[in-house]
């Protein structure tokens, strides 16, 4: 060690960890990043059932058609919850309506909602298996 690295220590001090130990404790690190990595995909990926709204149609003032689409394993029945909202994004309708078994992994699906007042929109708010 030369005397401007002494010096350096001197006023300073020491590092507060040896060049070994912070090189484990990056490797836990990274071990720990790569851990949560994995259970986050497997998580979504453990994701039973999918669904999207193709389309919605305005049959009256006082009721929509919802057009959605759902993406589950063959033979899997699932409850989905759709709802209608008014321009304000209030809910004003709402309807759960069950999915039975079928046999291709993504299907298309049409419901009709009642509404307390006109609505602008829709969405599906759930699908749960079973």
């Amino acid at each position: 060690m030369d005397d401007a690295e002494e010096l350096h220590r001197q006023r300073y001090g020491g590092p507060l960890v040896s060049p070994r130990t912070a090189k484990i404790l990056v490797a836990v690190a990274g071990a720990v990043f790569v851990a949560i990595v994995i259970v986050v995909g497997l998580f979504v990926a453990r994701e039973e059932v999918r669904y999207d709204v193709l389309a919605y149609d305005h049959l009256a003032s006082d009721r929509i058609g919802v057009d959605f689409v759902v993406t589950m394993a063959p033979g899997t029945e699932a409850t989905c919850r759709i709802q209608a909202m008014n321009e304000g994004r209030a809910q004003v309708g709402f309807v759960e309506t069950t999915i039975p078994a079928q046999t291709e992994r993504r299907t298309v699906h049409h419901v009709e909602i009642s509404t307390q007042g006109e609505a602008v929109s829709a969405e599906v708010v759930g699908c749960t298996v079973g």
